[in-house]
């Protein structure tokens, strides 16, 4: 009996090691955004990159899932919340794909596929406190600076009609460059006000110049707004709505002030942000969002119980998704499928702004929760969104007590890089 143990323990030790540096870092942003480049400059076509990625994040994740610390049918209520929404989201993908009678000539098997490889990466990121470690949030900070700074110098044009925009690389386009940017400011932020070591606030700060620079480069807009939505969440949950009103206009002041530089440094990268933000203000611009919102509606008026397709079948943005997670979920699964989804998000939310109220030493990754909960809102397809589906169910599954402060727990404490 001895001799099994050392290599168990080893095994358990390394499997301990990985969920603590390189999890979330391999399936969010960071590693992805490396891994792409590799295509662009060996030669080759992506696929054959990306998808063995994909199948070592698979793999991995089933790894997790069949050591979980619990057995994986013991799942609270909301965890079951989130499978019931999950399965019944996969069984109208399934009709639609295969079994839907009118020739509309749209779907993929590959979509459903990809679907069941989101929902199992999504289970392997149940609540674990080595996901929340020091280790995985400089892991993931660290592989996401030094993949921005070579899409800074290695991003190509995207292609008409695009213009003033840049995609990372020939797989990250222009939209989700801009949310890895996104992404790398939130977390900079979260890093200067809660880590502390040698040079922090000069390096965080850095970071953070890094993604706004990031986000000028690719010339989306709606990272803009997601920054902004996000950090006035987080100013209100950590300062309360006085001082974070007061931090968020603030912010907003220095940013107003900033506007001629901004402007400038973004015509150095040529970016079109600056034009396409403006328009947006000035000529209420939206890029035919409201014109796809009304047709969705529309779609789900003419099939409101079971949904009419997980694709819009017909009219303004045809074979194309609704850009907003609520009227996907409606559209795809009807009432039956939409109304437990829009409860599972709102009840993520709420628990979201708890943990970052309670100064919870997951509060980063419920950042990141939060930037792809508000980008889900206008700009991506939740049937694709293995960020979303993975972050919704981890938030989902911290347990109630590890929502609540204890009463003399410090609130927000501090953090060395040491700890």
């Amino acid at each position: 009996m001895k001799y099994g143990i050392g290599p168990s323990i080893n095994y358990m030790d390394k499997l301990k090691s990985y969920k603590q540096k390189w999890h979330f870092s391999i399936n969010f942003f960071s590693v992805f955004l490396l891994v792409t480049f590799i295509p662009d400059v060996i030669g080759i076509t992506p696929r054959l990159v990306i998808y063995p990625y994909w199948a070592v994040k698979g793999t991995l994740a089933l790894l997790l899932i069949f050591n979980y610390k619990k057995k994986v049918y013991n799942l609270n209520l909301l965890e079951q919340l989130f499978v019931f929404t999950a399965f019944v989201y996969f069984i109208n993908m399934f009709i639609d794909i295969f079994m839907q009678s009118y020739p509309i000539g749209i779907g993929s098997a590959f979509d459903l596929f990809s679907f069941l490889v989101s929902i199992l990466i999504a289970l392997s990121f149940r609540y674990d406190k080595d996901f929340c470690s020091n280790e995985s949030f400089y892991t993931f900070i660290i592989t996401l600076g030094i993949g921005l700074i070579i899409a800074f110098f290695l991003a190509q044009k995207s292609p008409p009609p695009l213009k003033g925009r840049f995609d990372a690389n020939s797989t990250v386009n222009t939209i989700n460059y801009g949310q890895m940017g996104c992404a790398l400011c939130i977390i900079a932020l979260y890093g200067l006000v809660n880590k502390t070591f040698k040079w922090s606030k000069l390096i965080f700060s850095l970071l953070f110049c890094l993604g706004a620079l990031s986000i000028m480069k690719a010339g989306s807009r709606s990272p803009i707004v997601v920054l902004l939505v996000v950090t006035t969440i987080y100013t209100f949950a950590r300062w309360g709505m006085l001082r974070g009103l007061l931090v968020s206009a603030s912010l907003g002041l220095l940013v107003y002030l900033s506007l001629d530089f901004l402007v400038e440094i973004g015509q150095s990268v040529d970016s079109g942000l600056a034009d396409r933000v403006v328009n947006a203000l000035e000529k209420k611009e939206t890029s035919g969002r409201d014109q796809i919102y009304a047709n969705a509606l529309r779609l789900f008026r003419e099939s409101p119980l079971f949904g009419d397709f997980y694709l819009i079948s017909s009219g303004i943005g045809r074979n194309g998704y609704p850009h907003n997670f609520f009227l996907e979920a409606f559209i795809t699964t009807g009432l039956l499928g939409g109304i437990p989804f829009v409860i599972m998000t709102m009840i993520a939310f709420v628990k979201s702004y708890r943990l970052l109220l309670n100064g919870h030493k997951s509060s980063w990754i419920v950042l990141m929760f939060l930037q792809l909960l508000i980008y889900g809102m206008f700009s991506s397809a939740l049937y694709s969104s293995q960020d979303f589906w993975a972050l919704c169910l981890f938030v989902l599954s911290v347990p109630i007590k590890e929502e609540v402060r204890k009463k003399k727990r410090q609130r927000y404490p501090r953090e060395s890089i040491a700890t």
